[in-house]
């Protein structure tokens, strides 16, 4: 049999080596627990897994957040420039019509005052170049219808000509007055089309 001294030695060992175990056992909770939640001993700090998996859920988190809004404020910066690209196209065709009509207008009205001091002109000269009809109960007593004739005759043989060159010189005066209220009307259209700014900004409410 084994003496008492050997059966102590061997409890002590038991229990030594249960101790280290239980000393192993508790080294291992706490460096995991150290791992887990940190370890933060003035100076020394150790930040766990924990701590740095939530930041980098935050940090994700917030990537994903400003990722969005980024979005966001691009897509509303696109509709902005498309409805204030809308907005000046809208206000050069509103310039360019309104020019147009401007010009149709003052160009009908030129034009027609000019025909209308045409037909006056070529009244005054059918009243000049129209002969004038003898009065009625005037008849010379003895005098022959080819007498009468001649002595209402104009004195002047060359009226009937002058009258023709006059009527068509009028005319000609009237077709290029049209031709230059045209040309008038349209170097001012194109004046004032080129004059339009299309890069002028201007806040419309939406």
């Amino acid at each position: 049999m084994k003496s008492l001294q050997q059966r102590v030695a061997a409890f002590a060992a038991r229990i030594g080596l249960t101790g280290l175990v239980v000393v192993l056992l508790g080294a291992a909770l706490v460096v995991q627990t150290v791992r887990l939640e940190g370890f933060h001993i003035w100076p020394v700090s150790v930040t766990g897994w924990i701590k740095s998996a939530q930041l980098r859920a935050n940090e994700r988190d917030a990537e994903r957040t400003a990722h969005r809004e980024t979005k966001i404020r691009i897509a509303e910066a696109a509709r902005e420039a498309q409805r204030l690209e809308r907005a000046r196209l809208e206000r050069i065709r509103a310039e360019q019509q309104e020019i147009s009509d401007a010009i149709r207008q003052g160009y009908a009205s030129r034009l027609a005052a000019a025909r209308t001091r045409a037909d006056r002109l070529r009244k005054e000269l059918q009243a000049r170049t129209q002969p004038a009809a003898a009065p009625a109960g005037l008849a010379v007593p003895g005098l022959s219808a080819t007498a009468a004739g001649i002595a209402g005759a104009p004195e002047d043989p060359r009226l009937p000509a002058a009258a023709l060159a006059a009527a068509e010189e009028l005319e000609r005066n009237l077709i290029a007055t049209e031709q230059a209220l045209q040309l008038d009307a349209l170097i001012d259209w194109i004046r004032q089309q080129t004059a339009i700014d299309p890069n002028k900004s201007e806040e419309i409410q939406p």
